[in-house]
């Protein structure tokens, strides 16, 4: 706490001590950012572990589809290798329907629902990871990943757009 004999220089010290807390809060913000890419507003998102907030879906995803880019590095599959493009394309779709509805605002979001489609999903992500690993540029990753997470990036635009009239 300073005190002078000029208001001004006391409001300018007042403006920089808020300006130094704003960064230090952004900074802690962006630290935390690398568990949870969900702001606040959305950590019904996320699980609870320890104090930290982690993606539901990313907890739920990178392990199950590291196993099976492990298991398809390793020669095993849940599936023939001629069916893969099916069981790879196919898991996409129930993860982007709910996706895609929760937003643009058709459906509410379920912890449940967004768990059972990314157990959907993982073990094609994963399988077309190992593929990628295997042969760089495979069709099995790229193009279900060019596919959908397009149609992801628009729907979470739209989503976005939908729940801030303003912008």
């Amino acid at each position: 706490m300073t005190h002078t004999d000029s208001p001004e220089l006391d409001q300018q010290f007042a403006d920089k001590v808020a300006e130094i807390n704003e960064r230090a809060a952004d900074e802690a913000g962006r630290k935390a950012m690398w568990r949870t890419h969900h702001h606040p507003d959305q950590y019904d998102r996320c699980v609870l572990i320890g104090e930290t907030h982690v993606c539901r879906r990313c907890l739920t995803l990178y392990p199950v589809a590291a196993l099976f880019a492990a298991l398809t590095l390793i020669g095993w599959s849940l599936w023939p290798d001629s069916l893969d493009l099916w069981f790879i394309w196919l898991p996409c779709i129930p993860a982007t329907l709910d996706f895609v509805l929760e937003q643009i605002q058709v459906i509410r979001y379920s912890a449940r629902r967004q768990f059972l489609t990314t157990l959907l999903v993982a073990p094609a992500l994963g399988r077309g990871i190992g593929h990628e690993l295997q042969d760089s540029f495979s069709w099995e990753l790229w193009g279900p990943v060019l596919c959908f997470c397009t149609i992801w990036f628009f729907a979470a635009i739209a989503g976005y757009r939908m729940r801030n009239p303003s912008l």
